[in-house]
This record gives structure tokens, C-alpha cells and sequence, in this order.
């Protein structure tokens, strides 16, 4: 086995423990590992035995990294202190390597774990050197030309009289060109110079003084350095000279500048990122308070970015973004903040606004930046920007809301029809929390017992018979009132209750037809309207055929209406359940011929029994002679097919008139019989066939 190495673990985690010491000994080492989780175990061990690194998780039940860390320093050890974490945000890391952790890394990766600890315990021992160097110039002045950090003799003015060797190498001035110059003269700016004035101007106040300083070296590289000023007194205690100790700390302050600045700004873009954004608003919110000023946000979206992402590939979208970011970039002043919230979506903070009108400016310059189409292969792809604008404190006094409404705004520039900017009012507002208080009621709808079924009676147009019931559902909020279809139905299929409400209407409509009709009623058809997204659901031609043996009704008295749209899209799911509904013997309608893609190929696709002419076709008969011969040719198409043709939404004598001349045979309106519930259904059922019980 390779070289011996103590651990002490701060871990909760035994299995984690296990895999840590699987991989140092994968790594050469011949691990002797102890595990703490309190900081009285910790501390016990720190005290009763020696180690050679503590490898510590970052949030425990009882203990953190942070209060570990703080332990190892409070018992004076110098020992590298590595964390482990499975989610640790960047700047949390930054903070710890602040306070004196060495490293840290995630548990799902350990590949760095055994180099990282072979530095750190080369480290280790490198400042333990520099201790004891340290300790014998305060003593002698002595002994510092082997130091492995740079070390400085100054006069009590800071003019230097001494550097050793690491001093030549780290900055390269030999001794001779450093001596006589002031020991700030490698300082990258007088800022840093005038820092230290203090110390030089007061000689009589003897104490030390520490810093990180960008420094220059001869080369003209740009370095990082913590330096520590240790004052040496003489014999009468009075300042003879101080001693100055300087540690490159390049490697580490990059590390730490990476970290920030990924934890700041967008990989993608270079823009500031979310985080940066909230922090810059909430600056920006609090010196508009402070100075009775204003501020705009402007939310922006592009205007189909997804279909050139998902035709052209992700890389050509993100190039497509950096160009957009660089657009905006265009448009903002200095003291504004262009980030970009993720996807294709980003947000500009104007500070410091007098007029709401500069924001409109910069909207409108956001417009005419986009008006030019983005060149992608020798292509012009035209992608436009829709802005929302939201004003502090009109529109929001808190950072969240504020970009709410923005975001608000930003869509309802999209609802009207996108390529511009839109203000946030107070009705976007008002249309928001109604359309959340109609969900969250909707999401009850079916628990509460809400749902209503009303029927409209389909008639054979020749012998005016009643032939057929559609069924429709309505939503009981109040005994006052109810909601039609139109009103919550997009909404369901937007936040996916749709499949549960479509099922509640079959399984109700099935059970209800029979009370409908009666032991000796007429054998009446049951229509109903089912979702494209109730067909993408597995074995729901299964559902129907339950539902139908359940109640004793044939296959063929249930007539499913879909819509064209539902014969464009290629899902296996819906093509499965209509061959299965198709082989049951279930009748297929198709809803609102005409308004879709009315391609007769998706007709021959499957045997469809039943073609239903649209109500906007019917009620222009009376009007345009085109409506007639439209009409007319639909009719005639489908009887062609060998289907049956439904007219909907029947109000007048002519329109009745017109389409039983051309051979209609069913239709359904207001003039022949209004939507109804149940019981108004079985009256008017006993009225025509007086034999129904």
C-alpha cells in the first residue's frame, strides 16, 4: 500500500466516508480514516490525535462547514481543509475559500480528490516554512533568504532596503534595482499605494497592517498578493524597520473571480444573470426611493425564437442569441442592466428615470434594432421582440413584482400580435388574478360536483324526427349561473384537467341516455365532443368500451365528434384508440368541417360516419350566395363518401328550408331545440313519443 495519510472526516455519512477512502486508496494512499460529526467530536480529535488533512461535508444536522473550519482555526492546527458537497452555490464556496478552506469539490466527482490533496499537504508544509521564517526575522531579522514567500526589509518610511531571492523571482527586480524605492512602488494603482500612508505617516503607533494588492512585475504581468507589515522594534522598543511578507495569490484570487463571475453573469451571453439582475434591481428600487425617482423594466421576449431553435439546432440558436444580446446592447445607456433571465428571454433595468417616456425610447430602439432579419446560412430569419414595460413604484414597490408585471406586460404585447412594447396596467392586472382565481376553482371542479350536462336534440330535417341528443357540459360556479364550454374548456386543456373532465362527461352522458329514453323510448344516438388530448391517452378506446357495457348501450348509439386537428398530428396514442373505437363499432364525427385543414385525405384515413357543417357556414346562407353553394358542395362531398351530414346551429325558417332542399338529412340549432338539461329533455322526448316511460 502507498504512503500513509490520516483523515478526519466531518461527515454524517458512512457510505459516503466509505467511497471518500475507496478513492484515496485508488489514488496510492493508505488511508486512516476517523469520522466526526459534532464539533465536540471534532474538537477531541483535533486535541487527542495528529492529522494529515480533514476532508469535510458542507451542510451536516448538527454541524456545518463553516463551524468546522472555524473549529480547525480555533485550535491553532495548520491542516488542509477540503470540502465535499453534493450542491454548494459558487459564491457560498468563495466565501469558505475566504475564511481559510483549501478546496472544495463536488461528491459526485472526486477525480481531483487525491491531487488536491498531495498540493494541498505540499502547501501545508509551505506555510508552515513561512511561520517559521517569519518568526525568526521578527526575532533576528535573520534567515530569510530561503523563504518560499517574498519578504520585504522597509526603513519605518516604507523605503525598502532589503528583498530576498523569492522577491526577485516573484516580481523580478533584483535587490539592487528595489532597493531605494518605496515598497509600493509594484503597486498596480495609487489607490493601493495611498493605503498604506497611514502606516508610514504614523511611525509611533507600532502595529501590524494586512492586504491583497494587484501588483505589476517587471515584466508588466499583473499578480495578486496578500502582504503583511509586521513592525520590528529596537532594543528601546522604538520602530527601527518593518518587515514585509508578500504571498502570490494569483492562482487563488482567479479561481475566486471565475467562480463570482459565474455565479453573476450567463455563460452564454456574458449578461448579467438572474441573480445580478434581482441584486441590481433591488439597488436601483432603493435609490429611486431615496431620491423620488423612477424606474423602468423592460421584459422581452423574441418573437418565434422556437422555431428557429428547433429547425436549425441548438448551436445556431445560441449564436442566434449572442447577435440578439448584442442588439440590445445597442440600446441601453451606461448605468442600465441588460441580463438575461434564461431561454430566450431577457430583461433591461433603466435606474434613475425622470420621464416614463425614455423608456418608450429605448423599447422603440429594441424594435428597430430587430427589424433587420438575423443572416444564418446566407438565410434571412426575421426575429422580432415584444416588450413589456413595468414603472416603479406605479406598477410594483418590490423587486418580484415588478418583474411580474413587466412579464405581464411583455405577453400581452404578444397577445397583440407581437413586434412591439406594451405598458403594464392595472386591467392585465385585474384579467391575471381572475384568470387564477377560474383555475384554481377549475382544478375542484369535478370533486365539488360542478359539472352540469345539458342536451341538444338532433332532428332528421325530412321527417322532423328527433334522432339524436348532443351532449353538453356547463360548470355550475353559483345556482345562477353557468359557465359555457368556451369559458373554462381552453383553460382545462391548458393546465391538463381536460382528459378528467371528458371522462366525467362520457361516463355521465352514457349512464343519463338510458333515463333518457326509457325502457320503450326510441333508440336515440348520444354525441358528444372529446379532446385531441383525451385520444393521445392510453387505452382510452378501453375507457369508452367500459363505459358503454356498463350502461347497455350498443357501439354504434355513441358518436365521438372530433376535430381536424386531431388527424394532423402523427401520435401514436390517438391513431391506436381510433382503430380500436373504429373496430368497436363507435361512429366518428368530424366537428366543424370546413374551418380546419378540410383535407379529404385525412377523410379516408378512418372510416368517419358523420360530417358536421360548421355554424359559420350556415347562418351566412341567408346572406351570400357563396355561403349556399358552400354549403351545398360540403353536403354533397360528404353523402358522396357515403356519410351523414349534420348542419349546426339552425336559427331561422330559411336556413331549415335551404338545407333540407339540398338533401341535409340532420340538423341541430336554436330553431329546432335549445341545449337543456335532463328532465326538459325527457319531456320533450314523452311529447314525441308518448309510449316512453
Amino acid at each position: 500500500m502507498g504512503n500513509s495519510l490520516k483523515v478526519l472526516f466531518v461527515e454524517d455519512s458512512e457510505l459516503d466516508t466509505e467511497l471518500t477512502v475507496a478513492e484515496l486508496e485508488r489514488g496510492g494512499f493508505s488511508a486512516e480514516p476517523h469520522q466526526v460529526q459534532t464539533y465536540d467530536e471534532m474538537n477531541t480529535a483535533l486535541q487527542n490525535q495528529q492529522w494529515d488533512v480533514i476532508i469535510c461535508d458542507y451542510r451536516m444536522p448538527q454541524f456545518s462547514a463553516e463551524e468546522a473550519l472555524q473549529t480547525l482555526q480555533e485550535s491553532g492546527l495548520d491542516l488542509p481543509f477540503i470540502i465535499t458537497s453534493g450542491a454548494v452555490s459558487a459564491a457560498d464556496a468563495v466565501t469558505l475559500l475566504k475564511q481559510g478552506a483549501h478546496d472544495f469539490m463536488d461528491k459526485s466527482s472526486l477525480a481531483r480528490l487525491v491531487p488536491a490533496i498531495e498540493r494541498e499537504i505540499r502547501e501545508a508544509q509551505v506555510r508552515r516554512k513561512k511561520r517559521e521564517v517569519e518568526q525568526r526575522v521578527r526575532i533576528l531579522s535573520l534567515a530569510v533568504e530561503q523563504s518560499p514567500v517574498s519578504v520585504v526589509i522597509t526603513d519605518p518610511k516604507g523605503i525598502i532596503i532589503y528583498v530576498n531571492p523569492r522577491f526577485e523571482d516573484s516580481l523580478g527586480y533584483s535587490n539592487e534595482e528595489a532597493t531605494g524605492r518605496h515598497l509600493g512602488f509594484t503597486f498596480k494603482d495609487d489607490e493601493s499605494v495611498s493605503s498604506l500612508q497611514s502606516l508610514w505617516q504614523s511611525p509611533a503607533t507600532v502595529r501590524e497592517w494586512r492586504g491583497e494588492f494587484a501588483s505589476t512585475t517587471k515584466s508588466g504581468q499583473s499578480i495578486w498578493e496578500y502582504i503583511n507589515v509586521s513592525p520590528l522594534t529596537d532594543n528601546n522598543g522604538e520602530l527601527s524597520h518593518y518587515i514585509v511578507v508578500k504571498e502570490d495569490i494569483t492562482v487563488r484570487r482567479s479561481y475566486e473571480e471565475q467562480l463570482l463571475r459565474q455565479a453573476h453573469y450567463d455563460d452564454l451571453t456574458g449578461l448579467a444573470n438572474r441573480v445580478l439582475l434581482m441584486d441590481r434591481l433591488s439597488l436601483a428600487l432603493e435609490n429611486a426611493n431615496r431620491h423620488n425617482t423612477k424606474v423602468a423594466l423592460l421584459g422581452i421576449d423574441l418573437d418565434n425564437f422556437k422555431n428557429v431553435n428547433d429547425s436549425l439546432g441548438h448551436s445556431i440558436g445560441d449564436n442566434l442569441l449572442k447577435e440578439a444580446a448584442e442588439r440590445l446592447s445597442r440600446c441601453v445607456r451606461g448605468g442600465d442592466t441588460l441580463s438575461r433571465m434564461g431561454g430566450d428571454e431577457f430583461v433591461v433595468i433603466i435606474p434613475e428615470l425622470n420621464d416614463p417616456r425614455d423608456a418608450q425610447k429605448v423599447a422603440e430602439k429594441i424594435l428597430y434594432q430587430f427589424s433587420t432579419p438575423f443572416v444564418i446560412f446566407g438565410r434571412d430569419y426575421f426575429v422580432t421582440t415584444s416588450v413589456g414595460i413595468a414603472l416603479y413604484p406605479d406598477d410594483g414597490t418590490n423587486p418580484h413584482l415588478l418583474l411580474r408585471n413587466a412579464d405581464l406586460a411583455m405577453y400581452k404585447a404578444k397577445d397583440q400580435g407581437r413586434n412591439r412594447y406594451y405598458f403594464f396596467t392595472e386591467d392585465i392586472n385585474t384579467r391575471l388574478l381572475d384568470r387564477l382565481e377560474l383555475e384554481a376553482n377549475l382544478r375542484y371542479i369535478i370533486v365539488r360536483n360542478q359539472l352540469y350536462l345539458h342536451y341538444q336534440p338532433i332532428f332528421d330535417l325530412q321527417t322532423k324526427q328527433l334522432v339524436g341528443l348532443e351532449a353538453l357540459v356547463r360548470w355550475r360556479q353559483r345556482e345562477d349561473h353557468l359557465r359555457m364550454p368556451g369559458e373554462f374548456i381552453p383553460l382545462a386543456e391548458e393546465i391538463g384537467i381536460i382528459c378528467d373532465i371528458d371522462s366525467w362527461v362520457l361516463a355521465t352522458a352514457c349512464r343519463q341516455l338510458p333515463e333518457i329514453t326509457g325502457a320503450n323510448g326510441p333508440r336515440l344516438r348520444l354525441a358528444l365532443n372529446i379532446s385531441p388530448k383525451q385520444l393521445e391517452m392510453p387505452k382510452y378506446a378501453d375507457f369508452v368500451q367500459e363505459q358503454l357495457e356498463i350502461n347497455g348501450l350498443q357501439p354504434d348509439q355513441l358518436e365521438l365528434e372530433i376535430t381536424e386537428r386531431v388527424l394532423v398530428t402523427d401520435i401514436p396514442a390517438t391513431e391506436e384508440n381510433l382503430k380500436k373505437l373504429c373496430a368497436l363499432g363507435v361512429h366518428l364525427s368530424i366537428d366543424d368541417f370546413g374551418t380546419g385543414y378540410s383535407s379529404l385525405g385525412y377523410l379516408q384515413k378512418y372510416p368517419f360516419n358523420t360530417l358536421k357543417v360548421d355554424r359559420s357556414f350556415v347562418r351566412n346562407i341567408a346572406a351570400h350566395d357563396n355561403a349556399k353553394r358552400l354549403v351545398e358542395t360540403i353536403v354533397t362531398m360528404g353523402q358522396g363518401l357515403g356519410m351523414d351530414i349534420v348542419a349546426e346551429g339552425i336559427e331561422t325558417e330559411a336556413e331549415e328550408t335551404f338545407l333540407r332542399e339540398i338533401g341535409c338529412e340532420r340538423a341541430q340549432g336554436y330553431r329546432l331545440g335549445r341545449p337543456a338539461p335532463i328532465n326538459m329533455i325527457k319531456g320533450l322526448l314523452q311529447k314525441a313519443y308518448p309510449e316512453t316511460e
